[in-house]
């Protein structure tokens, strides 16, 4: 499986067929978002607040659903898309963490390339596919999915199964906290985990 930018309008192929076959970018959103999520990521890197947000407000609409070091996730509006799932998609954008407070690459490009070399060498359903990515880490889609409140042991069971099926050890485990665990399709997964490779 190789994992592209969600295939072309219109194409009945998809790059990742385990994810869902039916998700298509629009075109000419496709050149929009490779084009002005690199120009926010910048702007962002300068220190361009207000320039970044009206770069992303180009590209989606309304508040953020959640923000982390690295990135942040807006709903995929409507319009971006050609085909798939008829409860949405969410949109991770990069913005750059320079403090490396966690020993390692927290960089948000560099966690959507991780996120989407995981799932592409690896998909399980123990995480939150993804559906489209940039090689360059500027953007990547997976499905949106249900925030839980997942109580300590479902949290510890989920933790350990992700820690064995990916070798996990030390710190990188650490990373599987309530808010990162949610649920799709009736099962509890993992939407974050670009740190964990």
């Amino acid at each position: 499986m190789s994992l592209g930018d969600g295939g072309k309008e219109g194409s009945t192929e998809s790059r990742d067929w385990a994810a869902d076959p039916t998700f298509r970018l629009r075109s000419e959103y496709r050149r929009r978002l490779s084009r002005l999520s690199h120009a926010q990521y910048e702007a962002t890197t300068r220190g361009n607040r207000r320039r970044a947000e009206r770069l992303r407000s180009q590209l989606v609409e309304g508040t953020p659903l959640g923000a982390g070091v690295g990135r942040i996730v807006y709903r995929l509006p409507e319009r971006a898309y050609a085909g798939g799932r008829d409860d949405g998609y969410a949109l991770k954008l990069p913005v750059p963490d320079r403090h490396d407070r966690y020993g390692h690459d927290r960089d948000g490009r560099a966690q959507n390339r991780a996120e989407a070399g995981l799932w592409e060498r690896r998909p399980s359903r123990l995480l939150v596919p993804i559906v489209a990515a940039d090689r360059r880490g500027r953007w990547l889609i997976m499905p949106l999915s249900e925030s839980v409140e997942p109580e300590a042991d479902r949290l510890r069971a989920v933790a350990e199964r992700v820690a064995e099926t990916y070798g996990l050890s030390g710190t990188r485990g650490q990373d599987i906290t309530a808010k990162n665990v949610v649920r799709l399709d009736g099962r509890l997964r993992l939407c974050d985990y670009g740190t964990l490779p």
